[in-house]
C-alpha cells in the first residue's frame, strides 16, 4: 500500500473508488426527478495486426424502456501501443436507434485519443482514456442531420481479487471504478458525468466478462447536473490466441 499512496494518481484513483462504489440507492435523486433504467449488451473482439497494432470490433445492444427506445452498435477500429505504457486508439462506431414514439436515427461516430496505463507492486492497474469524439445524427423521418463535438476522459482503477502471484490469470477475478465526465461542444458543459463500478471475471486467455454499473447524472431542461440514470451493463470482451493483455487493456466503455 505504502506504493499506492507516493503516487498522487493512485491515491486519487483511490478516492474515486471510494466515491464510485457508493450504492445507486444512496443518491439522493431531486424529489421530483425519475431515475431512467437502461441495459446493455455489449461484445468487444480484438486481434493481433502486429507486434503493436491491434484490430477491434465493437457490437452492443441498449434498451432504455423508460426512454422507449432500443439501440444497436457496431463499430470498428485499431490501437497502436509503441510502448506498454501508451496505447493510441482509432475507429468509428454506427448506431441505430429505434424510437418507440419518434422518428428513428442513425448516428456515425468516428473516435480517436490516447489511453495512458500502468500496474503497481500489488499488481493494481490503473488508466486513464481522453478520448476526441464527432457524434452524426440522421433523423430518418426528416432526413435532418446533427453534429455535435464530445471530448471524455476516464479515469479507472482495477484492483485484481488473488494474490500478487495470481493476478490477472485466467480463472481469478478483480473490481474496478472509474470516473468520465462527457464535454459535449452543443451545451458547451459537461453532459453526462458517469460514475462506474464493476466485476471482472477472467474466464480464460481468450475471454474476459464484465458486470458494469454506471450512476449517470445528466442536464435535464439544460440545467445543472442531476443524477438520472442507471445503467447496467454485460461486456464480453474476446481475443486471439495469446491475447490476455489485449483483453486486459483494451475495450472500450461507450
Amino acid at each position: 500500500m505504502t506504493a499506492v499512496l507516493r503516487s498522487p494518481v493512485l491515491f486519487w484513483l483511490g478516492v474515486l473508488l471510494a466515491v464510485a462504489a457508493t450504492p445507486a440507492s444512496a443518491q439522493q435523486p431531486p424529489a421530483d426527478t425519475d431515475i431512467l433504467q437502461e441495459y446493455r449488451i455489449t461484445g468487444y473482439p480484438s486481434y493481433r495486426i502486429s507486434d503493436e497494432v491491434s484490430g477491434f470490433g465493437y457490437v452492443g445492444w441498449v434498451y432504455k424502456p423508460d426512454a422507449r427506445y432500443k439501440a444497436y452498435y457496431l463499430g470498428k477500429g485499431v490501437f497502436w501501443s509503441p510502448v506498454k505504457w501508451l496505447q493510441v486508439w482509432g475507429g468509428v462506431i454506427g448506431v441505430y436507434t429505434n424510437q418507440y414514439d419518434a422518428s428513428n436515427s442513425l448516428e456515425i461516430r468516428p473516435f480517436g485519443g490516447p489511453k495512458l496505463m500502468g500496474m503497481n507492486s500489488r499488481k493494481w492497474q490503473y488508466y486513464n482514456c481522453t478520448c476526441y469524439e464527432v457524434r452524426t445524427t440522421e433523423t430518418l423521418n426528416t432526413d435532418e442531420w446533427k453534429t455535435v463535438h464530445r471530448f471524455r476522459n476516464q479515469t479507472r482503477l482495477a484492483i485484481p481479487l488473488a494474490s500478487p502471484a495470481r493476478a490477472w490469470t485466467p480463472k481469478t477475478a478483480n473490481v474496478f471504478a472509474d470516473v468520465e465526465p462527457i464535454y459535449r461542444s452543443d451545451n458547451a458543459n459537461v453532459d453526462p458525468l458517469r460514475l462506474r463500478v464493476g466485476l471482472g471475471y477472467i474466464a480464460s486467455p481468450n475471454l474476459l466478462i464484465e458486470f458494469q454499473y454506471y450512476a449517470q447524472w445528466t442536464r435535464p431542461g439544460g440545467g445543472g447536473l442531476e443524477y438520472t440514470d442507471n445503467i447496467w451493463r454485460l461486456y464480453f470482451k474476446l481475443s486471439g490466441k495469446g491475447g490476455l493483455e489485449r483483453l486486459l487493456y483494451g475495450g472500450m466503455d461507450e
